[in-house]
């Protein structure tokens, strides 16, 4: 099916919030006394959080609130590929309110047939029925199936809106721009699988996926963000997502593997 053409509203950098993702307490906790027990603990010793158990066990530390600050920095240190694509939900997500056109009817039709196939397929595999799926997550067959339309079309909407972002930059595509999709061991390897799509007949859908690729790049990059409503300033999402990674470049001693 040929890729349909698309507008946005704007073409300006997109204003969006996105939130942090907080990482439960209780999981940092105990994350403090695995780092403890395989750190400072002698065998059969048990870790405690206190105060004095820190101090007297600890070169660095000397109460739990230091300890708690170096492992919960750590850990969201670590947790970076999720809040990057949280960040690229909300980013996106802001992105299709700006969609001129209605989506097709037959696309829509077609790709909620498709995600419907796929789910029941998946819980088929798992060897359970639809009926044991929902009741495991308490909701009715009904909002099962709401949940995947609702989630297919705004999927569908961030796609257009990508293409339609895509086209109004009149992006050309190079070599680097395959590579940059295709998963793979090395050059050679990436460059074989191309190959190996053309002949199938589906470059042009590589293609259409690398331009969308590549526009979410600078929309990405281009980005207005705040981590929270009240916050005084919008922030580049490049510029925040450079400096984390000048921070680990300079300061490599902070950036300690849990």
């Amino acid at each position: 099916m040929a890729q349909q053409d698309f507008t946005l509203t704007s073409y300006d950098p997109v204003y969006a919030i996105c939130e942090e993702v907080r990482i439960p307490e209780d999981i940092i906790r105990e994350q403090a006394l695995r780092w403890l027990k395989l750190q400072c603990c002698k065998e059969g010793e048990e870790p405690r959080l206190s105060n004095q158990w820190v101090a007297a066990h600890t070169k660095d530390f000397k109460s739990v609130e230091e300890l708690m600050i170096f492992i919960r920095y750590n850990m969201y240190r670590d947790n970076r590929e999720v809040q990057e694509l949280s960040d690229q939900n909300a980013i996106c997500k802001e992105l299709s309110t700006r969609l001129v056109e209605e989506l097709p009817a037959d696309l829509v039709e077609e790709s909620i047939y498709a995600a419907n196939m796929r789910l029941e397929d998946m819980i088929s595999r798992n060897g359970m029925s639809i009926d044991e799926f929902c009741r495991q997550r308490g909701m009715t067959i009904d909002q099962l199936y709401l949940d995947v339309k609702e989630r297919t079309v705004q999927s569908l909407k961030e796609d257009s809106a990508l293409w339609a972002y895509a086209q109004h930059r009149g992006y050309t595509l190079d070599a680097e721009d395959f590579y940059a999709i295709i998963p793979g061991d090395d050059i050679q390897d990436k460059a074989y699988k191309r190959q190996q799509i053309e002949r199938e007949g589906r470059l042009e859908d590589m293609e259409i996926y690398a331009l969308k690729t590549k526009a979410l790049k600078e929309v990405m990059e281009n980005a207005m963000i705040k981590r929270k409503p009240t916050d005084a300033e919008w922030l580049r999402y490049g510029d925040t997502s450079a400096d984390v990674l000048n921070a680990n470049k300079q300061f490599p001693d902070s950036f300690v593997t849990l």
